[in-house]
């Protein structure tokens, strides 16, 4: 048997594990770990389990590099001690789960990241320059816009499932804005989402992400962003560097999250 410690684990990730008598498979594999669904009615589950090469999200696993990692079909279940997966593979929970929050900014830091807002709109601009145009861009532009004349947060339910992917560009863009929203203390917005039936409107690991933000748990470059943007001790170059990190994640999903912190209105 091949036991691993698990080195990090997101908040969300940590709570639903840690219910004992799940069981699902491993239904995909990447280059640096692989994605299980706990596909049990009416609890179902997307865990990624991916090694320190890929920035933690609240429902993800970081262990270390293994090369006999389980194949794509291999059943798991959760046990009192952690995941175990048919064939020997065990992995160990950690005792503390890292919640991946964004807190609100202070005055000051607020302050700090409005300054720094045309900056961050280059740094999109530049990392759309050197990526194939996202065919759905104009449909959550136009939807972007309806919101802003409005102010209606009901009309943000349109981004929901719009692209194509695991998690569409609609749904990162959403996830970028609720981290722009959560770190300048706008939080208004939440309630029709927390409402919101997600699950019904796009894939299960997407749905989980939108869940995730509207508690306030984020992708970890999106949480370094938001950070490095208030911080009075992160040079101009340090942002730069932080949107660059987050526009660098996935095909198109980076820089769908970047687009939404920029469309923050409280910037």
């Amino acid at each position: 048997m091949t036991t691993v410690t698990a080195i990090r684990i997101g908040g969300h990730a940590h709570r639903y594990l840690a219910a004992a008598g799940r069981s699902g498979h491993v239904v995909s594999a990447f280059r640096h770990g692989l994605n299980v669904l706990f596909d049990e009615e009416p609890d179902p589950g997307f865990v990624s389990i991916q090694t320190c090469d890929v920035p933690l999200h609240p429902w993800a696993v970081e262990i270390g590099e293994h090369a006999d990692l389980p194949d794509v079909g291999t059943l798991c279940t959760t046990k009192a001690d952690g995941v175990r997966f048919d064939g020997g593979f065990r992995v160990i929970l950690p005792e503390q789960a890292d919640e991946l929050t964004i807190e609100p900014y202070s005055a000051a830091e607020a302050e700090r990241a409005r300054g720094r807002w045309t900056l961050l709109m280059d740094c999109l601009t530049n990392a759309r320059r050197d990526r194939p145009p996202d065919p759905f861009q104009p449909e959550i532009d136009t939807i972007l816009e309806r919101w802003r004349g409005t102010s209606d947060p009901a009309i943000l339910l349109d981004l929901i499932g719009l692209g194509s992917g695991s998690t569409p560009s609609g749904d990162d863009v959403l996830v970028g804005l609720l981290a722009g929203w959560t770190a300048f203390g706008g939080i208004e917005c939440l309630a029709i989402l927390r409402d919101e039936g997600i699950e019904s409107r796009t894939s299960l690991p997407s749905a989980q992400m939108i869940r995730a933000a509207v508690d306030g748990s984020f992708p970890e470059p999106l949480q370094d962003l938001t950070l490095a943007l208030g911080q009075a001790e992160v040079s101009p170059s340090g942002v730069r560097d932080s949107a660059a990190q987050l526009a660098n994640q996935g095909a198109t999903s980076g820089i769908a999250m970047l687009a939404g912190v920029v469309a923050t209105p409280f910037a």
